[in-house]
């Protein structure tokens, strides 16, 4: 296991990948309205002027050790972008007993009737198409770790044997539905993913049990994981990710067995918050436009891209502090009262693959760190830095009025920003394509300011 332990930021509420994204907090946690700085001003002696033609760089960065562990939401499903490639995502996880040392001591002769995964769907349902998936499950021989340990989506987790697949029927097609409550015995529970496991696998835990090896040591000596994943290989513009809730309390394997008495009972092994594990990610960019522009991000000027916490957009804005010169060169200062940031997205009617519904943008601190804007609320929650998708006019704008009248008087560098989404901790694959300010298409982006001059 990759045991790298830099830390640029702790977990928050969820931890946040020091790859992709550590918030450096040195802005106000006040929320910043759009400012109409010189509003008041504008009478016969002011001009006010609109200027949308400042020089704008665009490109894409790869994110190359994006750790994972013990995200809120994790990824299971394989789908096949014509323009991204192809993406495989699994889930690496701890199962612990529902308690320690069981008293399964008094148990006797019994029957195992079954053995299920089940995995509580989110609010976010698939990515792509709606497609039933093959679910293959196997037992892990790594020891995972949740505390001081970071996991990364391109870990490789070690089988106890590739070839024995836990999953009864195995290639079987397991049906997506997200809509329908499970009903199992008596209960009407929320929608779900179910996977019927080989039986074998609930009898050696019940041995295990009845040895005494279901103690506090179970998740790192007697059974330390599952990795679940899918054997589908998609076509080109097909497949589908799911998402789920790990932490939820529908989340879990449960052993369904018989008395020999005839009594029915059960008995959790649960995911929950003392479980370390990862999301296990693979991209295939063989030959595709993506991996042309990581090698070469000059052609960010035609087009760009974004894939979840893989690859993130760039803007920079090269020339912006020349706002503040005259044509001459001397110093000419002016009153800012909107700049806003237009980003225009490719989105076809007939693309399974939507452009995510929220973005948010950061200014760049260095290679691996990003900060809020200033035009951005810097709480505990992204909710209040989110800019929302424009469907009808396919395009995101961000307000950065503050933002570029603080760079202009000096306040920081113009370093550049990157583009993210709110989903960003490797709990999402969605992705975007991004016109560049070279596109042969109609719509580019474009930095707009309406200023005063005085």
């Amino acid at each position: 296991m990759n045991k790298k332990k830099e830390i640029l930021l702790r977990r928050r509420v969820n931890k946040l990948s020091a790859t992709f994204f550590a918030l450096v907090l040195v802005l106000s946690a006040c929320k910043k309205e759009e400012t109409t700085i010189g509003a008041d001003f504008q009478d016969g002696n002011l001009n006010v002027v609109v200027q949308d033609t400042f020089s704008i760089e665009t490109y894409s960065e790869e994110i190359l050790e994006m750790d994972s562990d013990e995200a809120s939401v994790a990824l299971l499903g394989a789908y096949n972008d014509p323009v991204f490639g192809g993406v495989n995502c699994g889930i690496v996880t701890q199962i612990v007993p529902n308690d320690l040392d069981p008293d399964f001591t008094n148990l006797g002769l019994y029957t195992m009737d079954s053995v299920v995964l089940a995995l509580r769907y989110t609010s976010i349902n698939y990515y792509a198409n709606l497609d039933d998936i093959t679910v293959e499950v196997f037992e892990i021989a790594d020891e995972l770790t949740r505390i001081d340990q970071d996991y990364y989506t391109s870990e490789i987790p070690t089988l106890v044997d590739a070839s024995n697949d836990l999953v009864r029927d195995e290639g079987t097609e397991v049906s997506v539905d997200f809509v329908s409550n499970s009903v199992v015995g008596n209960d009407t529970l929320a929608p779900q993913l179910r996977v019927n496991l080989d039986t074998e696998m609930g009898d050696g835990l019940i041995a295990d049990a009845l040895a005494g090896q279901m103690g506090a040591n179970f998740q790192t000596e007697t059974f330390k994981g599952i990795y679940i994943r899918v054997a589908d290989n998609p076509s080109v513009g097909l497949g589908t990710i799911l998402y789920f809730s790990m932490e939820d309390l529908l989340s879990k394997i449960t052993i369904y067995y018989h008395r020999e008495d005839g009594v029915a009972e059960e008995y959790d092994f649960n995911i929950d918050i003392s479980t370390a594990r990862y999301n296990k990610i693979d991209y295939e960019r063989t030959g595709t436009g993506v991996e042309a522009l990581l090698a070469d991000k000059t052609l960010g000027q035609e087009i760009f891209y974004m894939q979840g916490g893989a690859v993130r957009g760039v803007v920079e804005l090269p020339y912006i502090t020349d706002f503040y010169t005259n044509a001459a060169g001397e110093f000419d200062p002016k009153i800012i009262n909107k700049a806003e940031l237009i980003l225009p997205v490719q989105d076809y009617e007939p693309d399974a693959f939507n452009p995510t519904s929220k973005l948010f943008i950061a200014r760049v601190v260095d290679e691996k760190l990003s900060t809020f804007i200033l035009d951005y609320n810097l709480g505990s929650s992204l909710a209040g830095n989110t800019v929302n998708y424009d469907a009808a006019n396919k395009e995101f704008r961000f307000i950065m009025t503050q933002e570029i009248q603080a760079m202009l008087n000096g306040d920081f560098e113009n370093t550049g920003y990157r583009i993210y989404s709110p989903g960003f901790f490797a709990s999402t694959v969605e992705r975007i394509i991004f016109n560049g300010p070279n596109s042969g298409l109609k719509d580019k982006p474009r930095l707009e300011i309406t200023y005063t001059e005085y």
